[in-house]
């Protein structure tokens, strides 16, 4: 076992003991045991699936962050993470969509607007995906 903290803006999103967490990062998809080796990486859009033991787990979706894994205590700082029954699915569609009709003239965008778009067009699609809604 070992000390979990998954924050955002709003305050603790979880915060206890447990026996695995698996998240999705920016170097892919990765499992925390007790013990794990030092990392601080980026946190990408996906599912963050919390064991607290193999028959008490709960599972978020989760937005932008980092994660920093000391051994014996993670700590998950999110921009956004609740429950995946929680998805505004109307809102994600609507970020989706803005996101798509500014890409179509990247052109005319800076880098960091481009950068800004691409980000929001990959949360909204992992995160309707989560919700089991399929993109056309």
């Amino acid at each position: 076992m070992y000390h979990l903290e998954v924050v955002t803006p709003e305050g603790y999103v979880f915060k206890g003991d447990v026996e695995q967490t698996v998240i999705n990062t920016s170097d892919g998809e990765i499992g925390i045991l007790e013990n794990h080796m030092l990392l601080l990486t980026n946190v990408v859009p996906g599912k963050l699936r919390v064991e607290k033991s193999p028959e008490d787990i709960e599972e978020f979706a989760t937005t932008y962050g980092i994660i920093d894994i000391r051994g014996d205590k993670v700590i998950i700082l999110l921009e956004e993470a609740f429950p995946i029954d929680k998805i505004d699915v109307e809102k994600e569609k609507s970020l989706l969509k803005r996101a798509e009709e500014r890409l179509i003239d990247r052109e005319k965008l800076s880098l960091k607007e481009i950068e800004y778009y691409e980000k929001l067009r990959n949360r909204a699609l992992t995160l309707l995906e989560l919700a089991g809604v399929k993109h056309i």
